[in-house]
């Protein structure tokens, strides 16, 4: 089956003017429509997140500082750095952009050597840093101030994106009839940051979980109760990769891995945008808040 390949009519089934239904059996938000399908509200979800930590950082004698390192015009950082900071502003984190031209070992070091800042990122990708030079340059990150996990597993701190994966999932089966640990759980991309982490994750819960790569078989997905996949290109899981009523979890940025239709097709979505992207930036400020702690 060849990524390229741009199938997908799917069959418009009559929607007959259903109004959407709220579902919140654990204080998250569904909206529920044709066929039973639920489509997972992020943006509700990151609200609660954030309430809860705009609540602990009031109580807090000294606000939590992220400084967060972007280099280059990336519009895509850029706009992921904008939307960190208003939610810092939102929840009471001192949130400060450093905007660099170029970004070194020594660079990070002094800035993660002040005082008054709890927590450091590095927004990626950095342009001409990947492989061994990027991960000497992370390694300036002092655990204790790593609230992205970028030096995860080694800092132990779990990545914001991969929390909120977890945390998305857990919520699907609080409200739906998925049981996780009966569940087959396939991870596409799964040798990337987000998908290696979520496969490690699970695999500590004693999930059944199968991670495929480009290349690989992609039948596999058709046997999958759950599809998570954080691949980052548009449009590379198509309908006929997904069996009917299957749980999708689409972490793809920034146009989201799973064709429309794919959403569709599944009992729960979790959808691009408005799915785990304002649920990971909630986990951040979360994270932010505990590392002051």
């Amino acid at each position: 089956m060849h990524f390229s390949q741009n199938i997908a009519i799917f069959l418009k089934s009559s929607r007959r003017s259903l109004k959407k239904k709220m579902v919140s059996n654990s204080d998250i938000s569904f909206s529920s429509g044709y066929n039973n399908h639920m489509k997972f509200d992020g943006k509700g979800y990151a609200n609660k997140i954030e309430n809860e930590v705009k609540a602990r950082v009031a109580q807090l004698k000294q606000k939590p500082k992220i400084v967060s390192i972007l280099v280059g015009n990336d519009p895509a950082s850029v706009l992921y750095t904008r939307l960190k900071q208003e939610a810092a502003i939102r929840v009471g984190i001192d949130f400060e952009v450093e905007r660099l031209d170029r970004v070194s070992k020594d660079i990070v070091a002094e800035i993660a050597s002040r005082d008054e800042v709890t927590g450091l990122m590095l927004q990626l990708p950095v342009p001409d840093l990947r492989g061994y030079t990027l991960k000497e340059v992370l390694s300036s990150i002092p655990s204790e101030k790593d609230v992205d996990g970028l030096r995860y597993p080694e800092s132990g701190v779990v990545p914001p994106v991969v929390t909120a994966v977890l945390i998305i999932l857990d919520e699907i089966a609080v409200n739906s009839k998925l049981k996780i640990k009966d569940s087959k759980i396939v991870v596409v991309g799964a040798k990337g940051f987000v998908g290696s982490g979520v496969v490690a994750e699970l695999g500590k819960r004693g999930t059944q979980v199968i991670g495929v790569e480009r290349g690989d078989d992609m039948g596999v997905t058709l046997s999958g109760d759950v599809v998570i996949s954080a691949v980052g290109e548009e449009g590379i899981i198509i309908p006929e990769m997904i069996k009917d009523g299957a749980v999708v979890i689409d972490v793809g940025a920034p146009r989201g891995d799973m064709a429309k239709e794919v959403y569709q097709k599944a009992s729960v979505s979790v959808e691009v945008p408005g799915g785990v992207g304002p649920v990971t930036i909630a986990c951040l400020m979360e994270k932010g808040c505990k590392h002051e702690q």
